[in-house]
């Protein structure tokens, strides 16, 4: 049986592996993300990791897959429910507020180093913008949609790039301002 069967027989197994992995991202980066810490914040042997998973790389696409399936396109599923653009936003407001945005702002600096990483920053930014645009250009027309939805993207974003140091607490205020401008 491959490291793949086994670890995807046991979701909370390996969702604990990836909270880990999110700690180490925010507290350490991206340079910090190896098999040794990370073992190490779990208390448990590298044994265990490869009961969870065949190898390294493995692991983070699984990683980086289970981010963009959880912190984005749930999310983009949800908020689609809902017909009112205003209350899309909000959701969305609320959603990017709640991100692990020192961890997403070490997968961005990640990204840059490598490929795959690269791919995955890419969808998960094409899924998030594309949601927005399509609540804003409700509100403001598909002419203007892309501006708003760039604007509110670079809120997010720099944000991120700023939580190490500056924290988040500004965030849902800015992204408020936006939405508030659009309506």
């Amino acid at each position: 049986m491959s490291g793949r069967q086994r670890g995807q027989g046991n979701p909370k197994l390996r969702a604990a592996w990836f909270d880990a992995a999110y700690e180490i991202l925010a507290t350490q980066g991206y340079g910090g993300l190896k098999l040794a810490p990370l073992c190490r914040r779990l208390g448990v042997t590298t044994g265990s990791f490869y009961y969870s998973f065949a190898n390294w790389p493995e692991f983070t696409d699984a990683l980086l897959t289970t981010w963009l399936e959880q912190r984005t396109r749930q999310t983009v599923a949800i908020v689609n429910e809902y017909d009112d653009p205003v209350v899309r936003l909000g959701m969305l407001l609320e959603a990017s507020t709640a991100l692990l945005h020192r961890s997403e702002a070490a997968i961005r600096v990640w990204a840059g180093t490598d490929e795959r990483v690269a791919a995955v920053q890419r969808e998960v930014d094409h899924d998030r913008y594309q949601v927005v645009v399509e609540a804003m250009a409700a509100l403001v027309g598909e002419e203007r949609a892309d501006a708003y939805a760039t604007w509110a993207m670079s809120t997010l974003v720099g944000s991120e790039m700023l939580a190490a140091t500056h924290g988040t607490e500004h965030l849902g205020w800015s992204l408020q301002q936006i939405v508030e401008a659009a309506r």
